[in-house]
């Protein structure tokens, strides 16, 4: 809500940002699919600005970062960024 209020048009929802927020620990890996699509669908309801989610790697295998698309996509994020 805070980049919203502040003016911008858009927000980034980092792995690492999760990682410390959720799990009070470094971006080493520890956040789960799981974990970076509740955070996404939580911060997607609280704006109104598009947000752009951090896929990591797709979680795994080609078929794996399909499901991330397509759940990221579900959970209203504009788009994703795959390393």
């Amino acid at each position: 809500k805070l980049i919203q209020e502040a003016g911008f048009e858009c927000g980034y929802l980092s792995g690492f940002a999760v990682s410390a927020t959720r799990l009070a620990e470094p971006d080493i890996g520890l956040a789960t699919y799981n974990d970076m699509l509740d955070t996404a669908r939580a911060c997607c309801d609280c704006v109104s600005i598009p947000l752009i989610g951090d896929g990591d790697t797709g979680y795994g295998g080609i078929l794996n970062v399909r499901r991330t698309v397509h759940g990221y996509a579900r959970a209203g994020l504009a788009a994703i960024s795959i390393e």
